[in-house]
């Protein structure tokens, strides 16, 4: 046997005497060129192994951008931050309805969450700032 498209050397002969329908039951798969009803387009073979042409864009991305959003709002109580939760959750959505529209809409959830994040560390900045010279032994010269 050859391996290839299930057929033997020529010359030959099968020492079991056994039919030569070689490959009968298609342990070997169908020939190329041949596509099962919903996967491609036929005549065309079965395109790159290990992706269905009905597979959607992943959605990776958008769960990291739900997920991180979802850690701010229950950490910060963040407006903003809710802002993008709801956008990323709503991008989740259409994931298989509407590709271009959760691209969009994950690229707003990512920009939500930056400005989230930037706000965060204002506010942080701001809140130690005025702890600081609310201090009243902060620059006082009794001590001297």
């Amino acid at each position: 046997m050859s391996g290839y498209g299930g057929r033997p050397p020529s010359g030959w002969e099968d020492p079991y005497g056994g039919s030569q329908n070689w490959d009968a039951g298609g342990a070997y798969g169908q020939q190329y060129g041949y596509t099962q009803p919903g996967y491609g387009q036929p005549g065309y073979g079965y395109g790159p192994p290990g992706v269905s042409p009905h597979q959607s864009t992943g959605n990776g991305s958008t769960i990291a951008a739900l997920v991180c959003n979802a850690v701010l709002v229950v950490m910060c109580c963040n407006v903003i931050a809710l802002a993008g939760l709801i956008t990323a959750a709503v991008a989740l959505g259409r994931v298989h309805t509407d590709p271009q529209s959760t691209r969009k809409l994950t690229i707003w959830s990512w920009s939500l969450f930056a400005a989230s994040v930037l706000l965060g560390i204002v506010l942080a900045v701001v809140w130690i700032a005025f702890g600081v010279m609310s201090d009243p032994e902060y620059g006082s010269s009794e001590g001297i």
